[in-house]
């Protein structure tokens, strides 16, 4: 145990000791192949990973079988995004024995995805919790009803300009169940026009949102939480529950439609 955790410590110099204490079995385990080729990804997700963890004390186990499909997968990109999303997935693999590998079906759904989409995903639901915080209304994420009655406006400027091609990534959004409908539009008055979203959320893509900050065993609290980005995710400026309120925040003359 004492050499392993040498060569694991000297192999992931970002991770530093928390990083080797909370993932160091599953790192030493699968050897010189993510060592070697994936390095400065693999240890921007321990180094993330490990911020997402409260306790480094707490005893459990990373699950070897998570670990793996998240190193494997996530660690061929530096992109924060990515680091964010991975991180949180290799934090949630830990157990008090180890034996929980549930993470995986998250893991799958995130390597099928951009990072752009990722971050397209996170804005949204980012944006969602804000919107719940200032609300104050109680729902429950786990009901499909609640969560399909609200809708989320956003500014389609202002994601160009993060170069996020919503016209393109929402489809995926759908179809890996993230959203449960989507549309995107422009509100012209005069001869001023925004071009904006509105989607609607699932309570997949809350409990995807939860697991990429380790919050899993809480998800259902999302609606009175604040999730904070560990990778250093920017939220959007501009979101409102309708298009009065975002053309309002936008400072975009509002007409409502005949």
């Amino acid at each position: 145990m004492a050499g392993e955790e040498i060569v694991v410590t000297s192999a992931i110099a970002v991770g530093g000791y928390i990083g080797t204490k909370l993932f160091g079995t599953a790192l030493a385990t699968m050897g010189d192949d993510i060592n070697k080729l994936y390095v400065k990804g693999r240890d921007k997700i321990v180094e993330i990973a490990s911020k997402k963890v409260d306790n480094p004390d707490d005893g459990k186990k990373v699950n070897i079988r998570a670990a793996r499909d998240v190193l494997w997968n996530g660690a061929i990109t530096e992109d924060e995004v990515c680091a964010e999303y991975f991180g949180g997935m290799l934090a949630a693999a830990r157990s008090e024995d180890g034996k929980d590998d549930g993470v995986v079906h998250y893991v799958d759904t995130i390597k099928a995805m951009s990072a752009r989409q990722l971050e397209l995903h996170y804005v949204i639901y980012k944006a969602w919790q804000g919107l719940l915080n200032q609300s104050g209304k109680s729902i429950n994420v786990a009901k499909s009803a609640d969560v399909q009655a609200w809708h989320i406006f956003m500014n389609g400027l202002e994601l160009s300009q993060r170069r996020l091609p919503y016209d393109r990534d929402l489809t995926v959004l759908h179809r890996l169940g993230l959203l449960s409908q989507f549309e995107y539009n422009s509100h012209t008055i005069g001869d001023k026009t925004m071009p904006f979203l509105n989607v609607t959320p699932t309570t997949f893509g809350v409990m995807l949102f939860a697991v990429a900050h380790n919050k899993i065993e809480t998800w259902r609290e999302f609606g009175n939480e604040s999730y904070e980005s560990t990778a250093g995710i920017q939220p959007l400026g501009y979101f409102a529950e309708n298009l009065e309120k975002l053309c309002n925040a936008s400072g975009m003359p509002f007409k409502a439609e005949a």
